[in-house]
């Protein structure tokens, strides 16, 4: 997975500050694969682990799940727009932010631009700072796509562009909010403004097989459920099934190659105060 990729290169970026530990690690958008990665670190690297997740019933299965001898580890149900929000916990030496600012449309929707500057304020001086991320898909045609890697074939992007639209249109109909991603130029801006400072990022191409297109496939067909219309659902599920019988004939054992992940590293500076 890409994203494992992603935690490696933070590992990497971590080793070459020579630093003793990792510290106090603060997962601010957790989830069971960030959660996997940082628990199964060396026991000499974290120091504790405070995670966040905006749903109580998964705060308390991933503290079930996770729960180690010998590792703190505290798992919160909360939303950042609450200033007083873990408070209690004091500051962080390293802070992760895994696709956090995408996922927090549908708990704190136009937050976006303030997230960076409220996470800050749990950084200590000299505290490092990582946002995962996944670069918007565009509908811009490969000549002029800045996400596309060379040699992308048109019609390969045109259907990870499909999929990722009748996706979106299933969820909103469902009644419910689309991760809203931004690309990482806006990251490294938003770093910056926040008082931050950037010092490295990476970007790594994404890899859809017949089995990734098809699990999205799968989260639009799980909507449907939802839709109050019994007509539109109809229709819906006959459109999803001409789309995935196209994937399987045009990808077949193929793989596509279209956008990307990326992470930013940067740190809290006395000079950015």
């Amino acid at each position: 997975m890409a994203s494992d990729a992603l935690f490696r290169w933070i590992e990497t970026q971590e080793a070459q500050l020579a630093a003793p530990q990792w510290g106090r690690v603060l997962d601010a958008g957790t989830g069971r694969h960030s959660l996997q990665w940082l628990t199964a670190l060396d026991r000499g690297l974290v120091s504790e682990i405070v995670a966040v997740t905006g749903e109580k019933p998964l705060a308390e299965e991933l503290q079930r799940e996770f729960a180690t001898d010998g590792l703190p580890l505290r798992v919160y149900a909360g939303n950042w727009m609450d200033d007083q929000f873990l408070s209690e916990e004091g500051r962080f030496d390293v802070v992760v932010a895994d696709y956090l600012v995408g996922s927090i449309e549908g708990f704190a929707p136009y937050y976006q631009d303030e997230i960076f500057t409220r996470l800050k304020k749990l950084l200590v001086l000299g505290g490092r700072f990582y946002v995962v991320g996944l670069e918007p898909v565009t509908e811009s045609p490969v000549s002029s796509c800045t996400c596309c890697p060379e040699g992308t074939n048109e019609n390969d992007a045109q259907l990870v562009r499909e999929m990722a639209r009748i996706r979106d249109a299933c969820i909103l109909l469902a009644g419910r909010r689309c991760y809203r991603e931004f690309p990482v130029t806006w990251t490294q801006r938003q770093l910056v403004k926040a008082g931050l400072t950037v010092h490295d990022n990476v970007k790594m191409t994404n890899v859809y097989t017949v089995t990734t297109i098809l699990r999205q496939v799968k989260v639009a067909r799980n909507q449907i459920k939802w839709f109050q219309d019994d007509a539109l659902a109809t229709a819906m599920q006959t459109a999803l099934d001409t789309f995935e019988a196209r994937v399987k004939t045009s990808v077949g054992k193929r793989k596509v190659r279209y956008g990307f992940d990326y992470v930013v590293a940067a740190t809290y500076q006395e000079s950015t105060q």
